[in-house]
């Protein structure tokens, strides 16, 4: 699976919450983990460094949870940004 589209994958389903709160949004990227093909472990470690910066962070959904919708998003922006400059271009 490619990562920017996985993370890209998340970030629609995180601006669709009304909030961020852990049980839903649990289920919620569970589902988006399978459309992308992906163990949801390996799924919620990319968001964990997506998110934290770190592999090993508190509970992923929690920390979501207190860093808030806006900066959730802004920081998996980043983080694709990060992932796209980081590959080549393909023609």
């Amino acid at each position: 699976s490619d990562v920017p589209q996985a993370l890209a994958a998340a970030r629609r389903e995180l601006d669709r919450a009304a909030e961020l709160s852990h049980e839903p949004l649990e289920q919620s990227l569970r589902a988006v983990a399978a459309g992308a093909e992906l163990k949801p472990r390996q799924f919620f470690g990319l968001l964990r460094v997506a998110v934290t910066g770190r592999e090993v962070s508190p509970p992923l959904f929690e920390t979501m949870e207190v860093l808030g919708k806006e900066r959730v998003l802004s920081r998996i922006d980043a983080a694709i940004g990060r992932f796209q400059a980081a590959s080549p271009a393909v023609d």
